[in-house]
């Protein structure tokens, strides 16, 4: 008896320590990288602005192109379609703000199907408009406040990576909430949701997927982690989210049933959203940009892996301004296999790269390297660093 005693406490102890083993989280494991493999350049003219808050790529007759959004000022206000593999212009598509193809105030751009048709949503005005490659409007929908809330889409904005998503002929986009009443209340995170839908054949909205417990807080602005972004992987059928001051990704393949996923950052402590101690003004909001913490989250559907973007913490210096844009700061590409199994993290460093503009391609990763603080930036042109994975372990 004591001798069974003795193998059952032995027993125990070595089944403890594999668990222990098992689920320790170290980077030994990681055996993948992003190397840059070559450079792209495209062409920008003198009045146009360099940075654009709406690029993405697509592709057509086994083409490779990328929707450029140039809709800041009217001077320059237009899509422009580049032709990746000849590093050029390929098409300009007009916008107007007046008359009956008018859009006033575009927020964001993205192609529906190949260059045929481009979905694009105004700011502050709460519509969508689908426009075919001429500019003409095909079709207008309204995405009306509900209740208390104020809808603020945020689709087709590269800068925070949301894209929309089609699914039986219903579009997906992100829902950023502004609170009619100012503050939020705990019990208002239940009622938020996540993702507004709407219907592209009868224009009916509806929402889904409201703000996990996570959320639990009284605040007067929603900073401290609380944006989020995501990317839907059609392979899968399979949405994931990524809050910006939570080390977890938020998994769902129902779009009602979520589960959460490992996703720290090895250059990031573990980090929650929490409230800053004055949660308006700009002391709060430098706070929360010199702490760093996760940007967006893409799919790379020709390598069927996911890439979730980490700014690391910095100090601002005299003079800048936490609102600037592009930011001379290291950062990180935290790379995921199809099944959100973290298989390596990639450290780049300050005043190089505008990590915020970037896009997937067929041949790898590309990341601005449209940064004010880049010794070699050419405010004339849009340079493009395309990066491969690459088993570090050969």
């Amino acid at each position: 008896m004591k001798k069974e005693h003795t193998l059952l406490i032995t027993l125990s102890i070595l089944c403890l320590c594999a668990c222990q083993t098992k689920t320790e989280k170290t980077t030994d494991s990681y055996n993948t990288s992003l190397v840059e493999s070559k450079k792209i350049t495209l062409p920008i003219e003198d009045k146009k602005e360099f940075l654009s808050r709406s690029i993405f790529q697509f592709e057509e007759d086994g083409k490779e192109f990328l929707s450029f959004g140039a809709f800041e000022r009217r001077r320059q206000y237009e899509i422009i379609l580049f032709d990746l593999e000849k590093e050029d212009v390929h098409k300009r598509i007009p916008l107007v703000y007046d008359g009956p193809d008018g859009l006033p105030a575009i927020r964001g751009v993205k192609s529906l199907n190949g260059s045929q048709s481009f979905l694009t949503f105004r700011h502050n005005r709460f519509r969508f408009s689908i426009i075919d490659r001429e500019g003409k409007l095909l079709k207008d929908f309204s995405t009306e406040p509900r209740d208390n809330m104020f809808i603020c889409c945020n689709d087709g904005i590269s800068y925070f990576y949301n894209p929309s998503f089609v699914v039986d002929s219903v579009l997906y986009f992100s829902a950023s909430l502004q609170y009619r009443e100012g503050v939020y209340k705990p019990h208002h995170w239940k009622e938020f949701p996540l993702f507004t839908s709407l219907d592209l054949r009868n224009g009916e909205i509806d929402w889904y997927m409201h703000y996990p417990p996570i959320f639990d807080q009284e605040v007067d602005n929603p900073a401290g982690g609380y944006e989020f972004t995501y990317d839907y992987n059609y392979q899968q059928n399979r949405l994931v989210c990524s809050f910006s001051g939570y080390d977890s990704l938020m998994v769902t393949d129902d779009l009602h049933h979520m589960k959460w996923i490992d996703g720290k950052s090895r250059y990031l402590e573990s980090r929650r959203p929490f409230v800053p101690e004055s949660s308006l003004g700009s002391d709060a909001f430098i706070k929360l940009t010199e702490m760093g913490g996760y940007l967006h989250l893409m799919y790379d559907k020709y390598r069927d892996v996911y890439y979730r973007f980490v700014e690391h913490p910095c100090k601002l210096g005299f003079g800048e301004y936490f609102m600037d844009e592009p930011k001379a700061r290291e950062f990180s590409i935290i790379i995921f296999d199809k099944d959100l199994n973290i298989i390596g993290e990639t450290k780049f460093p300050g005043n190089k790269y505008f990590n915020k503009m970037s896009f997937i391609g067929r041949d790898g990763l590309y990341i601005s390297e449209n940064n004010w603080a880049n010794p070699d930036f050419d405010k004339h042109k849009l340079v493009f660093a395309c990066f491969k994975l690459e088993n570090i372990n050969k």
